[in-house]
């Protein structure tokens, strides 16, 4: 049986709580539930498993017009646990009300993650799009990345690509990153980056209540901007700034290659070398 009359095949019989099935190379997945945590780990092979826990009805899985393959609780409005594993390629959509959501494995497929209330955490993707009302947010192994939070802390590691991260109520931290193009934005956070700075990138830091702590690698390049109102530059090597109380004003590191604006309104612009800190955030 062909993979797409597989699909429509499950999707049109009894109720399962633990269904699998064959996916398509690179298929679409949207799983969406009200209330319950999604586990998705990504395994060899086009062979998929859904597991459901704690709802009865068992799990729906139908596949659409467009091609994109839908999976959740059979009953509408129902909380369920889900767990998946998936082939490696696949390009994932997670929707989830009250959801806590874990990713992990999906090295060639892009992951799209929205939750209102509940921790988010993907390790391997190949992009990233996460946003998040009331949770954590943390990413590591990841292609370019994209996360909004609004009440939240935010732990980025050793990410390939551009990032854009902003947060309301959130500390934002990014370490050992591979990134040419950054922008970190928080109302009230911290904002921490240690990680490669290229000639010709752009890395900008905002925040109105918090740190800001940028790493610059030795021999890296760099034409930086400070501004801050209620706060100092510290720079922890020397600098030839320019401006009145290291509070505004910009300064050149090595040939000025980079573009790096660092700007908080009520908070220290703290300028390190990689390593020399650690971030001061916990997230389990």
């Amino acid at each position: 049986m062909a993979p797409a009359l597989l699909l429509l095949a499950l999707a049109a019989g009894e109720p399962a709580r633990d269904t699998t099935f064959v996916v398509p190379e690179g298929a679409r997945i949207a799983i969406a539930l009200r209330e319950g945590n999604v586990h998705v780990a990504g395994v060899d092979g086009r062979e998929a498993r859904v597991l459901l826990d704690g709802e009865e009805g068992g799990v729906r899985v139908a596949a659409t017009r467009g091609g994109a393959i839908h999976i959740g609780p059979r009953a509408r409005g129902s909380d369920a646990d889900l767990s998946l594993w998936l082939p490696r390629d696949v390009h994932l959509t997670v929707s989830g009300r009250e959801s806590s959501i874990t990713v992990e494995g999906l090295v060639r497929g892009d992951v799209q993650a929205n939750t209102a209330d509940g921790d988010v955490e993907i390790n391997g993707a190949a992009r990233v799009n996460v946003s998040a009302l009331d949770g954590d947010v943390r990413l590591a192994n990841t292609g370019p990345a994209s996360v909004n939070v609004a009440d939240g802390d935010v732990w980025i590691d050793r990410v390939t690509g551009d990032v854009t991260a902003n947060g309301i109520d959130a500390d934002i931290v990014v370490t050992n990153a591979d990134v040419r193009t950054l922008s970190l934005t928080a109302v009230d956070g911290d904002l921490w980056y240690d990680g490669a700075v290229y000639g010709g990138g752009s890395y900008s830091f905002n925040t109105h209540d918090g740190d800001v702590t940028f790493a610059l690698p030795e021999g890296a390049g760099a034409s930086i901007s400070v501004s801050t109102f209620d706060g100092e530059l510290v720079p922890s090597f020397p600098v030839q700034f320019r401006g009145g109380r290291l509070r505004a004003g910009e300064f050149t590191v090595g040939d000025g290659s980079a573009t790096v604006t660092l700007r908080s309104f009520d908070g220290d612009i703290l300028l390190i070398r990689p390593g020399e800190r650690t971030p001061d955030l916990e997230l389990e």
